[in-house]
């Protein structure tokens, strides 16, 4: 009988130490930013505030979000669609086979729009979960969860507290977004917050006082003096991300690879895109000449000097771009190369200096769409 008393009690104690470890391992697993598909329904609207209040109101829902870093999501989504979960990159008509090919850039889509692979990634998870992939709800849940290690950053942004910290963080490190947009989104998120977070406990939210703003100024001014666009990290919302290895499609299209190549006349400071620029030039035989400004300037002051101009690339031109287009610097612009067209002729790519390692002369690539804000160059 007293073994039977010890047998049973064992069991008890047993039986107790498996419902301890199985409710340990669900409190492990538990992701304080985590949603769900369940509970995500987004407004279908063309009132920008009301999907907005909709995005907010979900977001609302998860433990650990900041109403600052609601906001910072806010700023970048309202500058990348116009909350239209539906639009596609520069209101182009939507076609599955251009959508489906991951090396196609500059053919964004959606509220984030998402580019290139994670555009075959959003539109494969629309597929498996049976669902529009213009669906809002279906793309902030993507977002937030099955967007790979780019869910993790959303989320790490979600937590921060301060609205300009957040919606930067979320620019340059999730949606990666042109950095010349910067203030735009900041400006755009701190309108949101306004409006949503009324009475809320956040600390250290409204900090982009005019004096912060000015530092920024003086920041990019320093970084940018020589007139390249610095610390861009495009990608989603942009035509293609840099790289610093030449993408594949373009390999063996291109005869001249030196692109380490030097002039000893070259009178640009080091590693900016002017420097780079007239190197590249000089190597591919058709030069450019010292002192033609920042890069927004190179499109106007090489007509006056008779080079020859056009609003098409060309491969071995220079593209100089405007302030803003493509991610340049909002004041002082951008320079690059274009070394070669795509096979279908819809795309260029682009070889350019001071966007990945700033300031390092690392050279990068970049594959682009014509747009606004470009100036083809031939040397001469």
């Amino acid at each position: 009988m007293k073994k039977l008393l010890i047998g049973y009690f064992a069991g008890i104690l047993g039986f107790v130490f498996f419902i301890v470890v199985i409710l340990g391992m669900f409190a492990g697993n538990n992701n304080s930013c985590q949603s769900t598909t369940s509970n995500i329904n987004v407004a279908n609207s063309a009132d920008r505030e009301a999907v907005a209040k909709s995005l907010h109101d979900n977001l609302k829902k998860i433990n650990g979000v900041t109403e600052a870093g609601i906001a910072g999501y806010l700023g970048n989504t309202e500058h990348e669609s116009g909350f239209n979960s539906g639009i596609v990159q520069s209101n182009a008509t939507f076609n599955e086979t251009t959508a489906m090919n991951a090396s196609i850039s500059g053919y964004a889509i959606g509220l984030n729009q998402w580019d290139n692979s994670r555009r075959v990634e959003l539109l494969n998870f629309a597929n498996a979960q049976k669902k529009n992939w213009q669906d809002g709800g279906l793309q902030l849940d993507f977002a937030l969860n099955h967007d790979g290690t780019n869910s993790d950053l959303l989320q790490q942004g979600l937590k921060l507290n301060n609205v300009d910290e957040a919606t930067e963080f979320l620019r340059a490190k999730w949606e990666r977004g042109g950095a010349g947009t910067s203030l735009e989104r900041q400006a755009k998120a701190k309108s949101w917050y306004a409006k949503f977070a009324s009475g809320s406990k956040d600390t250290a939210i409204d900090t982009a006082t005019q004096g912060t703003v000015n530092t920024q100024n003086i920041n990019l001014t320093t970084q940018s003096s020589n007139g390249c666009a610095t610390n861009l990290a495009q990608g989603m919302g942009t035509s293609g991300a840099p790289v610093t290895e030449m993408p594949g499609q373009y390999k063996g299209k291109i005869k001249d690879t030196n692109f380490t190549a030097t002039a000893p006349s070259n009178t640009y400071p080091f590693g900016q895109c002017t420097w780079y620029t007239f190197n590249r030039m000089q190597q591919l035989g058709t030069p450019v000449e010292n002192y033609l400004g920042n890069g927004a300037d190179w499109g106007k002051n090489v007509k006056d000097k008779g080079y020859q101009t056009d609003n098409q690339p060309h491969a071995g031109w220079a593209v100089s771009f405007t302030q803003g287009a493509a991610g340049a610097d909002p004041t002082y612009g951008h320079i690059a190369v274009v070394e070669t067209m795509s096979d279908d002729g819809q795309h260029f790519l682009i070889s350019e200096c001071n966007v990945v390692n700033g300031g390092s002369g690392t050279v990068s690539f970049r594959e682009l769409t014509n747009g606004q804000g470009m100036v083809f160059i031939k040397g001469h």
